[in-house]
């Protein structure tokens, strides 16, 4: 029998509550503006890629203590906040895509979400389903395997499409009242698949909760444990029901927390404290006009380790994560 208790944590929060206040949106002033120009145009112009910008390439002086109390309260706090005022009108794509990654620097590093070595992700609906973020439509509750997700809107939807997050520690401690025997079943793990990058299933389960350093982690793929079992790991009927569980509190309205995009806002997550979902949405018929957001994610090299055995990457990119893109893949 699995040691199962509450967990006491600011990154146990319930949607209902939050959703009254807005002190998880940071606003960007003109100052702060002026200064991702020109620090993202600055490295531009020495002909940096962002494969090799760092932190120091991106000089911040002003907006460097808010993005610094933005990556304590990713790592302390909650694990999410939104930062709002980027003007993505006023830039070009390669504009746009150095100031994310001017941000994302001074909060993390760096790493490729794909073999495609692809650092900046496009998330759009292309109609696959081996990826979240190549598909469309609603979203079930899941986590990016890595330490932290960032997205920036470029387009919202006509209609729909909210981002839902919700506090993996409060459904812990939700399923822990109401259904420990169900619990037991996360903590005991999942198989993943590793098929979308070339890879086979896991050969340990992967704890959807764990303890590390007496911190309370989660990790939660759901495609790839379909995939999974379709790969000759099914689930026994317990199992299942965990995860129904899982969707069942993540779409209680006090539970969760929807957040509208709008153009330019960018919201990062902590993969290990949050669970981010989607509304259903209508698209523009238009290709050009769908709905898109651009993804960073970033490695905390200076967090305590994962938990053991909650990862499903076998080769990663660096600094602890990542996909190694196929140009420098290794067996």
């Amino acid at each position: 029998m699995t040691d199962m208790q509450a967990v006491d944590s600011p990154a146990v929060w319930y949607g209902g509550e939050l959703s009254k206040n807005r002190d998880w949106i940071l606003q960007l002033d003109a100052g702060s503006r002026a200064e991702l120009e020109a620090a993202a145009a600055n490295v531009r112009a020495r002909g940096i890629s962002l494969e090799d910008a760092k932190k120091e390439d991106f000089d911040l002086p002003g907006l460097a203590p808010t993005l610094a109390a933005a990556r304590a309260e990713l790592g302390e706090g909650r694990g999410f906040v939104m930062i709002r005022g980027l003007p993505i009108g006023d830039y070009s794509a390669d504009e746009i895509g150095a100031i994310l990654w001017a941000i994302g620097a001074h909060l993390g590093v760096g790493v490729s979400q794909s073999t495609d070595g692809d650092r900046l992700g496009h998330v759009i609906d292309r109609g696959a389903t081996d990826r979240y973020y190549t598909a469309g439509g609603e979203i079930e509750p899941h986590v990016d395997p890595v330490d932290v997700v960032g997205l920036l809107c470029m387009r919202s939807a006509p209609e729909g499409g909210a981002s839902r997050i919700i506090s993996a520690q409060a459904i812990h401690n939700i399923m822990l009242d109401e259904c420990p025997e169900l619990l037991e079943h996360l903590y005991n793990g999942y198989h993943y698949s590793r098929r979308a990058h070339g890879g086979t299933v896991t050969e340990h389960r992967v704890p959807v909760f764990a303890k590390s350093d007496g911190a309370m982690q989660s990790y939660l793929l759901p495609m790839t444990i379909r995939q999974a079992e379709e790969e000759g790991y099914p689930l026994a009927a317990a199992e299942q029901a965990a995860l129904d569980k899982i969707t069942e509190i993540a779409s209680r309205p006090d539970v969760y927390l929807d957040m509208e995009f709008q153009p330019g806002d960018i919201q990062f997550l902590n993969n290990r404290v949050i669970f981010h979902a989607r509304t259903d949405y209508r698209d523009d018929p238009d290709p050009e006009l769908k709905r898109l957001l651009l993804r960073i994610w970033l490695m905390m090299p200076d967090w305590p380790a994962r938990a053991k055995d909650m990862n499903f990457i076998a080769n990663t990119d660096r600094a602890g994560g990542g996909f190694i893109p196929d140009k420098v893949a290794v067996a």
